[in-house]
């Protein structure tokens, strides 16, 4: 019997990893298909059925299509009852941190990333994308001053977003220790139940629920 939930991505992927994390923390058993980028898989008519924007991660939940990372958290927190807000004000809370992730924090830590691990551009372009890493992660230790999470007093779609978004930072040569309140809050969500890292999570093949 297949899982409600069929799984779209490819392992290096953050935001791949995002949904990843969020399914593994509410416990939802779903199948998964690897999708060959450097194949350029993502751009066959198949997967473009599938997801329009030719695009990792998709997602099909018994039918229904979806695409793009942060709204597939959303709906997942719709339909499993887990990690969303509480009331309408930690419900805009949590979307305001997801598009601000997205919009000042996921480029500059994931280009750094890109350009340290698998790409070569020149130096100055490097430098530029860590200034702005840098900057995103600065403003993000400044808002988790006196936070235990990013909204309210418990874990939300909100922290598995920002937190998919940072979890390689590694990789570009980005030291989470830099930042104190980032790293304490870190802590945190690698303790939550469930919780796996990122080339545990996903898989370089297929793989069924089952």
């Amino acid at each position: 019997m297949p899982a409600a939930y069929t799984f779209y991505g490819n392992f290096l992927s953050s935001h791949c990893y995002k949904v990843g994390l969020m399914l593994a923390l509410c416990g939802e058993k779903f199948d998964y298909r690897h999708v060959d980028l450097a194949k350029k898989q993502q751009k066959s008519p198949e997967f473009l059925a599938i997801n329009r924007f030719g695009q990792v991660p998709a997602m099909v939940h018994n039918g229904f299509n979806l695409c793009q990372s942060d709204t597939i958290l959303q709906y997942l927190a719709e339909q499993t009852g887990k990690f969303g807000g509480a009331t309408p004000e930690e419900r805009q809370r949590i979307r305001e941190w997801l598009a601000w992730e997205a919009d000042r924090l996921e480029p500059g830590v994931g280009r750094t990333r890109l350009y340290e691990r698998f790409a070569k551009p020149d130096a100055a372009v490097i430098d530029y994308m860590r200034d702005a890493a840098e900057a995103g992660l600065d403003q993000l230790n400044d808002l988790l001053e006196g936070r235990r999470f990013l909204v309210g007093d418990r874990p939300t779609i909100a922290d598995i977003g920002v937190f998919g978004a940072i979890a390689h930072m590694a990789e570009g040569k980005l030291d989470r220790n830099n930042w104190p309140n980032i790293s304490a809050w870190w802590d945190r969500i690698v303790a939550l139940p469930g919780f796996q890292w990122p080339y545990d999570l996903l898989p370089k093949t297929d793989r069924d629920a089952d």
